[in-house]
């Protein structure tokens, strides 16, 4: 009969590195081979990441303590607190022959018996991932070529950002700039100075009734800014890199040659400057710098082009009875993360538990000891997936930070960019170097070593780019990659090109290499009544999702789930004449608004989504002029990853020429009317001019076009 210690009630966490001294004491016993097995059938590696937990034993019978000592494999040593160098020891590491016959050797005895064996994980053959993945025609890609390309996209990226939010600064001039809170200032010329390069650099002082330099205004040394003034010369305005700021005083020096320093500070003694936020270089310069530092490791290099096959190890004596608790897809997911040994890709649809399945996975993977990075693209995904719905009086119980303490899990956040109490409270300041788990944005964990981690937690993966994901690569042994490759892929500021491989996610990429075997899906969801659901799952989803049974009834009074309203008034350009409204449309979104309040719904209940920024701007005005002014009004891509109880969906084009726009590109289109599509709980209504929508554009082809979604969406309402 088999002998179990409490092995699930175990954790490293929770226990000491012996302490003691090494003296012959008992029978010498093969420390090595016991070691192997302890390793082999916990596989709980230590926080340093080179060696790995060996619990002992309380050295006369098969009882576990709460101590353990560290196993270098590749070396065969074995590692404790020695005492003989004082009172609180050193650690130290002696060859597995040496400890043979001491105390260690006495402790770790148990591991050499076959009856002594950890829980077993009770795994299905459908919970277990392959071995190995091989990529496609690895030989067919170079590496090289694939790096190149990314750095190309990172500097077309970059240029695209700063002409962008130039051409948008010089549409709305300074004054519109200054109204809107955009423009810092106003500021007076008082001087030149010499920058570190030793070039001139021109010293500005605010003037304002409020003279303090703000971050979040972009007056930071390093970022690009747009220097104007009003009634300033024609060549204004112009690109300048900000040196330092110091309150009250903003030094730059300027980037264009064309202007000399004789006609730049004429121009400043005539007027008072106003400075506005062009671009912030450094998110781009880290990474291509995490593109080099991957390109220099030759397996990373490997993975990010998808030219080498990826293992999987399952730890057949893990206890994966994880909290909280999971749903049999959710635990399928946690088993195929810990296996992972270079990178898997979990598959999580709208509704279906995501956050929760990666807060159990980062729970379990931190009390095995091993060292934890959470990253997102955004900072507001990375404090979800750190606090969830916690408030500073109630711990969302799923979070990590409503887990945390009950575990011994210690977390800390990077930087110090959080909208969010909670995590400004708890964890902002807290130490990252001693912390378990560490939180920060893609962007921020550039200031990690490399591997510093031992598994690098991408959530929101399919919204990341690749560049940005190689941060996250460079400082992680492995990748666990969270998201819905179904939905809107990584902003992309670039206007060409948008279906090119670079813009892709690197989790879009490996199923691309690997095929969709490395992604392991969530199916059952959690969110939308059943009606809300049918055609997003049969239509891009391949009809896996499952509705839970609380779903399948879940109504708002009489309102049917779903219902689409068939509008055919015309759209016009708006004011600024880069995008569209559709007055008839806004007017039936105000009626549908205010038939979900009628029936009990308050404003933080309701989402009203348009396709178009310049119908966002007029329901936003409609709605206010009705009273509910405390609506969300946002696009479609501002609301990716939120929810409500009822929202309303206004498509906006209606014209003769059925030209629908993005809405109608055959990649991103269907991507994007997804997400409209899964934001709402227990009701959705659909407004759009059907025809139009449903209608191949007379300038495109059928190819060229995803009309034919919109017609069977239309179909599928009745409308």
């Amino acid at each position: 009969m088999a002998v179990t210690p409490a092995f699930d009630e175990w954790r490293v966490t929770d226990a000491t590195l012996f302490q003691g001294t090494l003296r012959e004491e008992y029978r010498p016993i093969d420390v090595a081979l016991a070691a192997r097995n302890a390793m082999e059938a916990l596989g709980i590696r230590a926080p340093s990441g080179d060696a790995y937990v060996v619990p002992l034993f309380d050295g006369d019978d098969p009882v576990l303590t709460d101590e353990y000592v560290l196993f270098r494999p590749e070396k065969e040593q074995v590692g404790w607190h020695d005492t003989s160098f004082g009172i609180s020891g050193r650690e130290r590491f002696v060859d597995c022959a040496d400890a043979a016959g001491t105390e260690i050797g006495h402790r770790v005895q148990f591991w050499l018996r076959d009856d002594i064996t950890p829980s077993d994980a009770g795994l299905s053959d459908d919970d277990r991932p392959p071995s190995e993945l091989a990529p496609a025609e690895p030989h067919a890609v170079d590496e090289a070529a694939v790096l190149g390309d990314l750095r190309e996209f990172v500097r077309t990226e970059k240029d695209a950002e700063r002409s962008g939010a130039r051409r948008a600064y010089c549409e709305l001039g300074l004054g519109e700039s200054i109204r809107r809170g955009e423009a810092a200032g106003p500021f007076a010329f008082v001087g030149t100075t010499r920058d570190e390069m030793g070039d001139v650099a021109f010293v500005l002082q605010h003037v304002g009734d409020d003279a303090s330099l703000r971050r979040d205004e972009g007056l930071f040394p390093g970022n690009r800014c747009l220097l104007d003034a009003r009634g300033g010369p024609s060549w204004l305005p112009l690109d300048v890199e900000l040196v330092s700021v110091e309150t009250p005083h903003a030094t730059f020096r300027p980037l264009d040659p064309g202007i000399d320093d004789e006609t730049l500070e004429r121009a400043l003694n005539e007027a008072d400057a106003w400075l506005t936020s062009l671009l912030n270089p450094v998110p781009f310069q880290r990474r291509l710098d995490a593109i080099d530092a991957v390109g220099a490791d030759d397996a990373k290099r490997a993975l990010l082009a998808g030219t080498r096959p990826l293992g999987f190890t399952v730890n057949e004596h893990s206890d994966y009875t994880p909290t909280p608790s999971l749903n049999d897809y959710q635990r399928r997911a946690l088993v195929w993360a810990d296996a992972a040994e270079d990178a898997v890709c979990i598959h999580g649809p709208p509704g279906t538990g995501k956050t929760r399945t990666l807060t159990a996975y980062v729970r379990y993977a931190a009390t095995q000891g091993q060292r934890v990075l959470v990253a997102a693209h955004s900072n507001q995904a990375v404090d979800n997936l750190l606090v969830g719905d916690s408030t500073p009086d109630s711990p969302d119980p799923d979070s990590l930070h409503g887990l945390a303490d009950d575990a011994g899990i210690s977390l800390a956040r990077a930087g110090g960019n959080t909208a969010n109490d909670v995590v400004a409270a708890e964890y902002a300041n807290e130490p990252l170097e001693g912390a378990d788990v560490v939180a920060a944005t893609t962007s921020a964990a550039a200031a990690f070593d490399r591997n510093r981690f031992d598994v690098g937690v991408l959530d929101e993966a399919t919204q990341a780019s690749r560049p940005a994901t190689a941060i996250v690569l460079d400082c992680a042994r492995k990748l666990v990659l969270a998201g819905d490759h179904k939905q809107l892929p990584p902003y992309s500021a670039s206007e060409h090109d948008t279906d090119a491989d670079s813009h892709a996610s690197l989790f879009e990429s490996l199923l691309e290499r690997y095929g969709d075997g490395l992604a392991v899906p969530l199916r059952e969801q959690y969110r939308m009544h059943e009606d809300i659901a049918a055609f997003p799952n049969e239509e891009f989803y391949d009809d896996l999702l499952e509705t839970t049974e609380r779903e399948e009834s879940w109504t708002i009074g009489d309102l049917p789930a779903l219902e689409g309203v068939d509008v055919t008034g015309p759209e016009h350009q708006d004011v600024a004449g880069n995008s569209y409204a559709n007055p008839a449309e806004a007017d039936a979104v105000v009626t549908e608004v205010e038939r979900l309040r009628d029936h009990g719904l308050g404003a933080a209940d309701v989402g009203v989504i348009a396709a178009y920024t310049g119908q966002v701007r007029l329901l936003r005005q409609r709605l206010g002029d009705a009273g509910f002014s405390d609506v969300t009004v946002d696009t479609i891509d501002s609301f990716q990853g939120g929810e409500r109880e009822g929202v309303v969906v206004s498509f906006v084009r209606s014209n003769d020429a059925h030209a629908s726009g993005f809405l109608e590109l055959p990649d991103e289109g269907p991507r994007r009317l997804n997400v409209a599509l899964t934001r709402a709980r227990k009701r959705l209504v659909l407004v759009g001019d059907w025809t139009t929508l449903g209608t191949t554009a007379a300038h495109r082809t059928p190819g060229e076009s995803c009309a034919d979604v919109y017609g069977r969406l239309a179909d599928h309402l009745g409308v």
